[in-house]
């Protein structure tokens, strides 16, 4: 009986050992469980976090590029306004670029978190923004570094993001584009002044209004005439042999009498100009009428003058503009010693003479028709506004503008998960 018993005992014993042993297993299994699915959690929220950084790391990649495209004129502004700054304006444009980005994120602010659609619980937001121009001055980069956060039901998580844009592909258009474009005249050389003075005493007269002088008329040598409305000379006396004058006005001018030899002049009108008697200028003077001339007698053109008539009338539909001027001389028009006239109307007088044997030689430009006497003259130059703009405008240089071309891109660099 008593073996029986220790038998009994041996068993009861193995029983409760084994029982231990799997509650044991069990617990630990359990406790393993429990905390992989802790794990597990927090893994999935510090997931959910970095997610939201990346998002914001997108934005403000696609925010920054739209920003650099909107400070792009900025930048070529500023070259332009500096000369000094074109030789070498690759680099300029760097750092010029760098800081209008740095001014659209300022060094110590925190952006607005941003949510994000569908996670109410998650945003993103940009700190410590940084724009400067590669310290390299033979670089053309602009480097760019920020932070991005993440946030998402509490959790954070921070990207470090180095960015750059490299502007060495930019070019200057006025390096590789010739300049096709002509400046007509504009009738405003004359600058206005800016003290007012009604007596052809002053050297400089300026009549806010219009003007009229009677008497002899006595323009003086190196004076400046300027009115803002009409200009009559109705005096008896000539105004021959005069040099350095300048005349404006912005209404019609009027003189009765001759203006013969006059050297260096410049005379312009926004409106017509009418002469009752003979003009004869020379020494590179200019005439240059916005509307309608009418020359009484004679017209003399002579070394290197030029005279202009008709303004630049508005584009039709064939693209240029309908002349609606005209030029009218009653008496000879004499072009001579490499001088030019240009009128963009028609052309009247009694007789023409342009003496092509000068050099270079004189011309005669017109955009509409030629009357000598009461013919038509044949015109090369009929409703051809390109040889007219040629011939009778400036060259307008091309300005110093940058091609920025849609290569230039903001390139995220590196990007460090903490």
């Amino acid at each position: 009986m008593n073996g029986v018993k220790n038998e009994q005992g041996y068993a009861l014993v193995t029983v409760l050992l084994v029982v231990t042993v799997f509650m044991v297993l069990f617990l630990s299994f359990m406790g393993q469980a429990f905390s992989s699915v802790k794990q597990n959690q927090v893994l999935e929220k510090s997931s959910r976090s970095v997610a939201a950084a990346e998002m914001g790391l997108s934005y403000y990649q696609v925010a920054i590029q739209k920003n650099f495209e909107s400070k792009q004129n900025a930048v070529s502004i500023f070259i332009q306004s500096n000369s000094t700054l074109i030789a070498n304006f690759k680099r300029h444009a760097a750092i010029k670029m760098a800081e209008e980005l740095q001014n659209y994120f300022p060094i110590g602010t925190t952006q607005i978190p941003i949510p994000i659609e569908g996670h109410p619980n998650a945003s993103f937001l940009l700190k410590n923004f940084v724009a400067i121009a590669d310290p390299n001055p033979t670089s053309h980069k602009v480097n760019l570094s920020f932070n991005i956060v993440g946030t998402e039901n509490m959790k954070e998580s921070t990207l470090f993001a180095k960015m750059s844009i490299d502007l060495d592909s930019i070019i200057n258009l006025a390096t590789v584009e010739g300049s096709t474009n002509y400046v007509l005249p504009s009738f405003n050389a004359i600058v206005k002044p800016t003290v007012l003075c009604l007596t052809l005493d002053c050297d400089t007269v300026y009549i806010n209004g219009n003007g009229g002088f009677s008497g002899n008329n006595n323009i003086k040598d190196n004076q400046t005439i300027y009115t803002t409305g009409t200009l009559n000379f109705d005096g008896s006396g000539n105004e021959n042999n005069k040099t350095n004058v300048k005349i404006h006005a912005d209404g019609a001018i009027t003189i009765h009498k001759n203006m013969n030899s006059a050297a260096n002049v410049l005379i312009e009108t926004k409106d017509s100009a009418t002469f009752m008697q003979n003009v004869k200028i020379s020494g590179t003077s200019k005439l240059l009428v916005n509307k309608t001339l009418t020359v009484n007698q004679h017209l003399e053109l002579a070394t290197n003058s030029f005279a202009y008539v008709g303004g630049y009338g508005a584009p039709v539909n064939n693209g240029i503009g309908t002349p609606t001027f005209e030029a009218t001389i009653n008496n000879h028009l004499n072009i001579l010693s490499s001088s030019k006239m240009c009128v963009y109307g028609d052309l009247k007088a009694d007789q023409i003479t342009v003496e092509t044997s000068s050099t270079p030689p004189s011309k005669l430009i017109v955009f509409g028709k030629i009357f000598e006497g009461n013919l038509e003259k044949n015109n090369p130059n009929f409703n051809n506004i390109d040889t007219f703009k040629t011939e009778c405008g400036s060259n307008l240089p091309p300005e110093f503008e940058i091609k920025w071309g849609d290569n230039v891109n903001t390139i995220i660099n590196d990007v460090d998960y903490n």
